[in-house]
């Protein structure tokens, strides 16, 4: 007989700590363990930040070693997640077998990976310096006056960023992407440092960048605010559990707190969007959102973008 999610959260308590990998904003994953521990006081559990594509290549360098650190990870990276469960890095399992899990509407699930939260992406400005005709939508960035004067986080961290490129390439022509690379951006590694110098009054304007990076910086009284222009996409994080973890029981009873009411409240927050409709608390999905379409980016295309962009 399959155990019940008690009696796995329970068979938990006598296992090593757990350790989550996640790219979801820091004070987001802090506010998950936090739930979780009080939920499950006897779990000892602790997570990891880097952005997707970083993280990625961390637990990928860490299993080519042998070496398992990470019991469960969330990262916005479907080609290596595809690529991992190739490899037989990640439990294939059926989603039924976690209850709360088992409420996700199905396309929602593959093979042991979910959808946990989307964080849709835009353009963030310094309120202070934008003026009164602050940016609305992408071709706004080929202003004259932002030359010089835009950080761009580093698609080559951020697949999803990528696949926004890919987007705007699409929409707009390669020209659009050239010419951006002619307003002189300033190459950040993420959203994240970028949005800290965007405050401090370094740039105009960082992007690709979330709410969930901006407005804990906003909150603090930053004067830096996010728009999501008419068509936009954003951060597709999906959560699965790694094969010969050290804490299996306790990966499963996070990953299942995860779909809670709470693990959804925590883990999205008021910026990202959840995929269980009705939740309060997260983020609405933006009208005009599109998938970034990560898995149909050619290596092609994505050397194509790079050069555009004055990344090679």
């Amino acid at each position: 007989m399959a155990q019940s999610i008690d009696e796995i959260c329970a068979a938990a308590e006598q296992e090593p700590p757990l350790m989550w990998y996640s790219s979801q904003d820091p004070n987001f994953n802090a506010e998950v363990v936090d739930a979780f521990i009080e939920a499950y006081p006897n779990i000892s559990t602790d997570f990891f930040r880097l952005p997707s594509g970083a993280l990625a290549a961390r637990y990928a360098s860490e299993r080519d070693a042998g070496v398992v650190n990470a019991d469960i990870v969330s990262l916005a990276d479907p080609m290596f997640v595809a690529s991992g469960l190739e490899r037989g890095w990640f439990i294939e399992f059926d989603q039924a077998m976690l209850p709360d899990l088992a409420r996700l509407a199905p396309e929602y699930f593959d093979r042991g990976v979910a959808l946990t939260g989307i964080n849709p992406g835009g353009i963030t400005y310094n309120t202070d310096l934008a003026g009164e005709n602050p940016p609305a939508d992408w071709p706004d960035l080929l202003r004259p006056e932002y030359r010089g004067w835009i950080a761009l986080a580093d698609p080559r961290n951020v697949p999803t960023w990528m696949g926004l490129f890919s987007i705007l390439f699409d929409q707009y022509g390669p020209d659009f992407l050239s010419q951006l690379a002619e307003q002189q951006m300033v190459v950040v590694p993420s959203a994240v440092p970028g949005t800290q110098q965007l405050a401090a009054g370094e740039f105009i304007i960082v992007f690709p960048n979330a709410r969930a990076v901006s407005e804990p910086v906003k909150d603090q009284g930053a004067p830096v605010e996010t728009i999501l222009p008419p068509m936009a996409t954003g951060v597709e994080y999906t959560t699965m559990l790694s094969a010969d973890a050290s804490s299996p029981n306790a990966a499963l009873c996070l990953y299942n707190f995860l779909f809670t009411e709470v693990g959804q409240q925590r883990f999205n927050s008021t910026t990202s969007v959840s995929p269980f409709p009705g939740i309060e608390g997260p983020a609405e999905m933006p009208a005009g959102y599109r998938s970034p379409g990560i898995l149909s980016l050619t290596p092609e295309r994505t050397q194509e973008i790079l050069t555009l962009l004055g990344l090679r």
